[in-house]
């Protein structure tokens, strides 16, 4: 069952899984950080379940390129991101019915290492709760939710078969691994 470590932990277990690499992002994406749960994955985007998370069922999507900045960022891919966020927006609506859903690419200065990366990437994070904020969401003071890897892989499952259904966006419907 999904639980509640404390945020120390949480940093703790990250560092030992991969150290300190340069880019967390691309040390996900590269595979050298523990497992990493591909809902849907091709040559440019990676969308994924971040494994330290404080809402069950987050999302992220991300470009596969190290891309720091949104001047950098090429407005067709940036177009991607978007569109790649609102399906998984739209599945998360037609399989988890949130309350509503935060779509947002921010960093922290509460210093949690998942949360300061300098590679570009969006959460998209449903919201059960009617007293969910930001502060709560995106800070991992009152801890982090994590998971056995059975858990991670049947939710990657359900997601990934529910990627392929389309949602009424122009995403490509081949889900990782196919």
């Amino acid at each position: 069952m999904p639980h509640v470590i404390p945020r120390d932990e949480a940093l703790s277990r990250i560092r030992t899984e991969g150290g300190s690499p340069a880019c967390l992002m691309c040390a996900v994406r590269d595979r050298s950080v523990g497992p990493t749960y591909a809902v849907y994955e091709d040559d440019d985007i990676l969308v994924m379940l971040p494994r330290y998370v404080r809402r069950w069922g987050h999302v992220v999507v991300m470009p596969r390129a190290h891309v720091t900045t949104y001047t950098g960022c090429e407005p067709a891919l940036w177009a991607r991101i978007n569109a790649d966020a609102l399906h998984a927006a739209r599945m998360l609506e037609r399989i988890r019915s949130p309350l509503r859903i935060y779509i947002t690419s921010t960093g922290s200065s509460a210093g949690e290492l998942t949360q300061t990366s300098m590679h570009l990437h969006v959460h998209v994070i449903p919201l059960f709760d009617n007293h969910d904020r930001p502060a709560d969401v995106f800070s991992w003071q009152a801890g982090v939710v994590v998971a056995e890897h059975e858990e991670w892989e049947e939710l990657r499952a359900e997601y990934a078969d529910a990627w392929r259904h389309g949602f009424g966006s122009t995403v490509s419907a081949t889900p990782a691994g196919s």
